[in-house]
């Protein structure tokens, strides 16, 4: 099972990562943990660094029902 990663911003998480019709990244921001857009460490690592965030890896447990 590989590792997710979310970026937060303050008490803000990424949940939408695109770019405009010229090119320029933006980033649409939710308060809800749930909602969080769950990236690879590199993408994570670059989006943190490119807007001032920090990167937090996520515990993925296998569930057996």
């Amino acid at each position: 099972m590989e590792n997710a990663y979310v970026v937060k911003l303050g008490n803000l998480y990424i949940c939408e990562v695109g770019n405009d019709l010229f090119g320029n990244p933006y980033y649409r921001m939710t308060s809800i943990a749930r909602e969080a857009c769950y990236l690879h460490y590199n993408e994570a690592k670059e989006t943190a660094e490119s807007i001032g965030g920090k990167v937090y890896r996520v515990v993925l447990e296998e569930v057996k029902s």
